[in-house]
């Protein structure tokens, strides 16, 4: 009887000890909203190309008909890339998405009519140097969540404490490959941008090392 009860004591404290911490490290979590597209405002003044001075455009519009099957989706960006401009061309946000907290993934809805292109994210990090980090390729045809590790990609500390250090989210980077078909009229929609973040936790005393995954 004592070994049984000393059995089932052990058993209740490490349930109590590992459950409390596994609970903790799924608590730290929080997902976000980043981006609706229902307040911004999205124009041929978001699209660039580095091509020459007169590279036909994709044509942008904000579609309440044509929205990813999420929950709560009023709107979403839609770019139709007629077959003559089916060429690399940048889609900015009218206003950068500053995030402080610390990013674990972003979550991104994304609708390809199956080309051969590819999708890519623009991001500014805390040094002021901006990256492009892959996101998708476009051959498939319909809705398709996409998620992408930021924690893994970019270094996201606060090199000095209460420094509130930030990654920016600049916009999208499309490019057709290069066995496209020259017919073929391109359809891309994006739909809500979440993030999965956290709080930064604060940094040891040598500010070289600090409290991140």
């Amino acid at each position: 009887m004592i070994a049984l009860r000393n059995t089932i004591i052990l058993t209740l404290f490490l349930f109590c000890h590992f459950g409390s911490k596994i609970y903790a490290e799924s608590g730290i979590w929080r997902e976000i909203l980043l981006e609706n597209f229902e307040l911004s405002n999205f124009n041929a003044n978001n699209l660039r190309t580095k091509l020459e001075k007169g590279t036909k455009l994709p044509e942008i519009t904000l579609s309440n008909n044509f929205t990813a099957p999420i929950p709560g989706s009023k709107q979403a960006l839609v770019l139709r890339i007629p077959k003559d401009a089916n060429l690399p061309f940048s889609l900015y946000f009218p206003k950068p998405i500053e995030v402080n907290a610390f990013i674990k993934e972003i979550s991104i809805p994304i609708y390809s009519s199956q080309s051969s292109g590819n999708l890519t994210l623009i991001i500014e990090t805390q040094d002021a140097e901006v990256k492009q980090l892959n996101l998708t390729s476009l051959n498939f045809r319909g809705w398709k969540t996409i998620t992408v590790s930021i924690s893994k990609n970019f270094d996201q500390n606060d090199r000095v404490f209460l420094q509130k250090s930030s990654i920016r989210i600049l916009g999208f980077f499309y490019l057709p490959y290069e066995n496209n078909d020259p017919n073929q009229e391109v359809l891309i929609a994006i739909d809500d941008i979440t993030a999965i973040v956290r709080d930064k936790y604060r940094p040891l005393r040598n500010k070289e090392i600090l409290l991140e995954d």
